[in-house]
């Protein structure tokens, strides 16, 4: 007599050969569950190419779980304690949450051992391997959905001080968090490069550290637009359209050692009857609870903001705590301890003056028009007793 086998019992020998782990929100028709260790192998395509080695191996190894993920419409990749050395980007696609452990370092490599395979600027992309190999295939807000960097314990992603590296990029998506993860060692890159991005919340992350002979001045977290002119975001999957963010929370976080914490360097604008006219606005900015400490140029750079919240953050030893450049009601800012900071820029050599007109990003794209702040408020005493109400 034969024996017959259930189809349950099938499917659960098949999840423990290719590294499926029980989840009670399994959902056997579209998402996976893997887990990555320093033990783990890249599929054997890989380990046989040319650009396969000992620098490149846990780029390899991550990327295999990632286009798996991928496949299946989305699911869990968690990494497991150790150091893991990234020399490319790593593609995170729809639907997918990046579990880091505890113990987790991720560190980034400028050597891949081969000629043929180029090192890239950013750690980890927001965006589908199908659509990272096409120009220009993302656009809009709805290229990615639904994406999570989530760590436990203590977790780290280390760009080593390597000149213009990214930790996480994201362009032309909706629905991600980035939670639990101490950034560090920047050099004139970003640590979170956030371009055409709607619904992003930033929190309990440390971001700390920058090379003090950079000669520019950068955003730990920049909010910028996919720009051709103003040379915004770069990357050649992405459609220069100009999309602002919408609906950025960035709470409970610590800014330190850096030169700037969070802004915008540059700022976008479309034509209305041939005229620059249309300010692309990075729009409902939420910086809430978070410290800034030991900031060299200034904590929050606002240009082109709109719906702006700066609430319960606390300023120690920086240069400036705030900037306000093109920022547009309602701008609400409430419980702040700003210390013994200069609170915001002087203008017009009024030293309680805040109220700006007129300025024009400096480099690529200044032939844009001239921005101007509509605060609600125009003098530092009367933001400070905003702060106070």
């Amino acid at each position: 007599m034969k024996k017959i086998i259930p189809v349950f019992g099938i499917f659960l020998i098949t999840a423990g050969l290719y590294g499926i782990t029980a989840n009670p929100d399994y959902t056997m028709a579209k998402t996976k569950n893997y887990t990555v260790s320093k033990s783990s192998k890249a599929k054997k395509g890989y380990r046989n190419c040319d650009s396969y080695n000992k620098y490149t191996k846990d780029y390899f190894v991550i990327r295999t779980y990632l286009e798996k993920l991928e496949a299946a419409g989305g699911g869990t990749l968690t990494i497991k304690k150790g150091t893991y050395k990234i020399t490319n980007s790593l593609f995170v696609p729809n639907n997918v949450t990046v579990k880091f452990k505890n113990g987790v370092r991720i560190e980034k490599l400028n050597k891949t051992g081969k000629a043929v395979l180029k090192p890239a600027e950013s750690i980890f992309q927001i965006v589908t391997k199908k659509n990272a190999q096409k120009k220009k295939s993302a656009s809009g807000y709805t290229a990615c959905k639904n994406v999570k960097f989530n760590g436990t314990g203590n977790v780290v992603i280390d760009l080593k001080s390597i000149k213009e590296a990214k930790g996480i990029l994201m362009a032309h998506c909706q629905d991600v968090e980035v939670s639990g993860i101490q950034f560090k060692n920047m050099n004139v890159g970003h640590f979170l490069e956030v371009d055409a991005t709607k619904n992003l919340n930033v929190h309990d992350c440390t971001f700390t550290g920058v090379t003090k002979s950079t000669p520019y001045t950068k955003e730990a977290i920049n909010l910028d637009t996919p720009d051709d002119i103003t040379h915004g975001l770069g990357c050649s999957w992405s459609k220069p359209d100009k999309l602002p963010n919408i609906n950025v929370t960035i709470e409970n976080c610590k800014f330190l050692n850096l030169k700037r914490g969070i802004g915008t360097h540059k700022y976008s604008q479309k034509k209305k009857n041939g005229v620059w006219d249309i300010n692309m606005y990075h729009e409902n900015v939420v910086v809430r609870n978070n410290v800034f400490s030991n900031i060299e140029n200034m904590g929050i750079f606002m240009l082109n903001w709109k719906n702006v919240t700066i609430d319960s953050n606390k300023f120690v030893n920086n240069a400036q705590c705030m900037d306000f450049r093109g920022v547009q009601k309602t701008v609400t800012i409430t419980d702040n301890d700003f210390g013994d900071n200069l609170v915001v820029r002087t203008f017009r050599g009024n030293n309680q003056l805040i109220y700006f007109k007129g300025y024009k990003s400096p480099g690529a794209g200044n032939e844009y028009s001239a921005i101007y702040n509509d605060l609600g408020f125009e003098t530092l005493p009367e933001l400070l007793a905003l702060n106070k109400a």
